[in-house]
C-alpha cells in the first residue's frame, strides 16, 4: 500500500519539476487518500508539503497556507523537527505574500526554534526574517505616498483609507506619528474637529517615544489649534506653549514664530492686551537687534495703543472699588473691633468674589477677581487656625501654607507659566541691586514698628533659620501671589501703573493690623516700588529677597542691634 503511494508521489513530483502542477496535485491526492488508512505521519508530512508547493505554484494562497499547516502537524506527530521548520518556513513565505508581515516572522521564528544544526537552514530563514521588515516598510512608504498624494487632490476619505493601511505596517513611532498627525490633518479639514484632537494626541505620543521633537511640536501646535478654533484659549495656549519648547529645542525658527503668533492672538482674542504685549515682547527677545522682525513691532505697537485705551468698565470700576473698601472694612473690624465679625465679612467678600468672577463674560475682568479670591481666603484660614503655643517665628511657614496653595491652584487654573508670573531670575545686576534695598527698608520700617526680635539670640543659627522662614513665607510668597499673578492679571483691564496702585492698595490694606497709619504708608510706598519694579523687569527675584530682607531685618537683626 505505502509502495503505491509512493508510485502517485514520485509521478506528482515528476509533474511538478515539469510545470504541470495541477497534474501534480492529482497524483498526491492519490497518494494520500491511500495513506489515510496508515499511521504514517511522516509520509503525509511530505505530501501536503509538496501539495502546498503545487498551490503556491497555481498562486492559490489559501489552499497553499492550509496545506503547509496540515504538513506541519502530520510532521509534529511524526516528531520530525527538520520537516516542521520547513513547513513553518513555507507557512512564513505564503503569510508574507499575503502581507500579514507579523504572522510570517511568527512563523520563521518558530522555524528558527526547530533547527538546531543546519546553519545554511537558518541563514535562510533569517534572511527570509530580515525581509519581511523590509517589505512591510516598502508596502507602508506605499501606502503612505498614495495617501499623501490623494490628500493634496482634496479625496481625503480615500487618502485616509490609505493612511489606516500605512499606519497597520509601519513599525516604527515616527512614521506611525506621521499617518496619525497628516490623518488628523485631514479629521480637521472635515471639520470633525474630535477625532482631529484625538489623532494628534496619539501622534504626540509616537513621537514622544523616539523623542522626535519636530513631530511632537507639530502635535502639539495641532493640539492647541483646536483648542483654539473651539474658544477654549487657555488649553490652546497651554499646547502651545509646549509646542514652542520642542521648536526652540531644535532651532526651529519658522515653526516657533508660526505658533507664537497664534500664541499671541488668544491673548489679544480675549482681551488680555498685557499678556499680549509682554508674548510679543519675550517672542522679539528671541532674535538679535538687528535682525528683529518688522511685523512683531507692529505688533507691539499696535497692542500698546489698544493697552493705552484700557480700561474697566463703570460697572468693573465700581465692584473693584467695592470689595477693596470692604476689604479695608473688615481688616478694620477685626483688628479693632471684632476677630468674628471680620471673619464674616472676608467670607462675605470670597463668595462676592466667586459669584461675580461666574458672572463675568470679560475674561481678564474674571480673572483679577478669581486671584483676588486668595486674599480673603488667606485671612480665613489664619483666623480660623487655633492659637497654639508655639514661638511666632514659626508662624510665617504655617501662615505661608494657604499663600503658596491659593497661588498654585490660579496659576493652574489659569494655565500660566513660571516665566509669566515672574519667576524668572531677570537681569541678574539690576535684580541684586533691588534686593539690596531690602536692608534700608528693613530700617526704616523698624523705626516705624520697633516689633521685639523673633528669634531668642542673635547667632548665625537663627539668623540663618529664621531668614530663611522669613524670606520663603513672606518674600516668595506674598510676591507670587500679589505681583506675579493678582498684578499681571490686573494690568490686562487698568495697564501697569495703575494696577500696581490697585494692587498696591490691596497689600496695604492687610497691613491694618500693624495699628500705625505711618507703617500703612511706608508699606504703600514700598508696595508701588514692587508694583514697578515687576512691571518693568518682569521678575519678582529682586523683589522676592528685598522683602525677605527688609522682613529679616526688621524682625531678626535690628531689634538686637538698635
Amino acid at each position: 500500500m505505502e509502495r503505491e503511494a509512493d508510485n502517485y508521489f514520485n509521478q506528482g513530483y515528476t509533474f511538478y519539476e515539469e510545470g504541470k502542477p495541477e497534474k501534480a496535485l492529482e497524483n498526491y491526492q492519490e497518494a494520500l487518500e491511500i495513506l489515510k488508512a496508515t499511521e504514517n505521519h511522516d509520509q503525509m508530512g511530505n505530501i501536503y508539503l509538496e501539495m502546498g508547493n503545487s498551490y503556491a505554484a497555481l498562486k492559490d494562497c489559501d489552499k497553499s497556507l492550509k496545506m503547509y499547516q496540515s504538513c506541519q502537524e502530520h510532521y509534529q506527530k511524526a516528531k520530525n523537527q527538520e520537516g516542521e521548520a520547513f513547513a513553518l518556513a513555507n507557512i512564513g513565505v505564503i503569510h508574507s505574500h499575503l502581507k500579514n508581515y507579523q504572522k510570517a516572522r511568527d512563523s520563521y521564528k518558530k522555524a528558527k526554534k526547530k533547527i538546531k544544526n543546519d546553519k545554511e537552514s537558518l541563514r535562510e530563514i533569517e534572511s527570509l526574517l530580515e525581509e519581511t521588515y523590509q517589505l512591510q516598510k516598502k508596502d507602508a512608504e506605499k501606502y503612505y505616498q498614495k495617501a499623501t498624494s490623494l490628500q493634496d487632490k482634496g479625496q481625503y476619505k480615500e487618502a485616509l483609507g490609505f493612511y489606516k493601511k500605512a499606519l497597520n505596517l509601519f513599525t516604527d513611532k515616527t512614521s506611525r506619528g506621521d499617518c496619525l498627525l497628516e490623518m488628523g490633518n485631514i479629521q480637521a479639514a472635515l471639520k470633525n474637529d474630535d477625532k482631529a484632537l484625538e489623532l494628534y494626541q496619539k501622534s504626540q505620543k509616537e513621537y514622544h517615544g523616539p523623542k522626535d521633537r519636530l513631530g511632537e511640536g507639530f502635535a502639539l501646535a495641532n493640539i492647541g489649534i483646536i483648542h483654539d478654533k473651539n474658544k477654549d484659549y487657555e488649553e490652546a495656549r497651554h499646547y502651545y506653549q509646549k509646542a514652542l519648547y520642542k521648536f526652540k529645542k531644535i532651532d526651529d525658527k519658522e515653526s516657533y514664530n508660526d505658533i507664537s503668533a497664534l500664541m499671541g492672538e488668544t491673548y489679544e482674542v480675549q482681551g488680555a492686551y498685557g499678556d499680549a504685549l509682554k508674548h510679543h515682547e519675550a517672542h522679539l527677545e528671541q532674535f538679535p537687534a538687528e535682525h528683529q522682525p518688522a511685523y512683531i513691532h507692529e505688533q507691539i505697537d499696535s497692542i500698546k495703543d489698544k493697552l493705552s485705551q484700557v480700561k474697566p468698565t463703570r460697572k468693573e470700576s465700581l465692584i473693584l472699588i467695592s470689595y477693596l473698601l470692604i476689604l479695608i472694612g473688615a481688616e478694620v473690624v477685626t483688628t479693632y473691633t471684632n476677630v468674628e465679625v471680620g471673619l464674616l465679612l472676608h467670607t462675605f467678600i470670597l463668595f462676592g468674589l466667586l459669584i461675580n468672577s461666574s458672572l463675568s463674560t470679560n475674561y481678564s475682568f474674571a480673572n483679577v477677581l478669581r486671584s483676588m479670591m486668595a486674599l480673603p481666603m488667606i485671612r480665613i484660614v489664619g483666623l480660623s487656625i487655633p492659637i497654639l503655643n508655639i514661638p511666632a517665628l514659626y508662624w510665617f511657614p504655617i501662615i505661608s501654607i494657604p499663600l503658596f496653595a491659593a497661588s498654585v491652584v490660579i496659576i493652574r487654573a489659569q494655565k500660566l507659566t513660571l516665566k509669566s508670573v515672574g519667576l524668572v531670575w531677570g537681569k541678574l545686576p539690576l535684580q541684586i541691586m533691588v534686593a539690596l534695598t531690602g536692608v534700608v527698608l528693613g530700617l526704616i520700617e523698624y523705626l516705624i514698628l520697633r516689633p521685639d526680635p523673633l528669634i531668642p539670640v542673635f547667632n548665625p543659627y537663627y539668623l540663618l533659620l529664621g531668614s530663611s522662614f522669613i524670606i520663603i513665607s513672606t518674600g516668595l510668597a506674598e510676591e507670587l501671589l500679589f505681583r506675579g499673578i493678582i498684578q499681571k492679571n490686573v494690568e490686562n483691564i487698568m495697564g501697569g501703573l495703575m494696577s500696581a496702585f490697585y494692587v498696591s492698595l490691596l497689600f496695604t490694606s492687610l497691613h491694618i493690623g500693624w495699628e500705625s497709619m505711618l507703617d500703612l504708608i511706608f508699606v504703600f510706598s514700598v508696595s508701588m516700588f514692587y508694583g514697578v519694579v515687576f512691571y518693568k523687569t518682569r521678575s519678582i527675584f529682586g523683589i522676592t529677597l528685598s522683602h525677605g530682607l527688609s522682613n529679616s531685618f526688621l524682625f531678626l537683626v535690628f531689634p538686637f542691634l538698635l
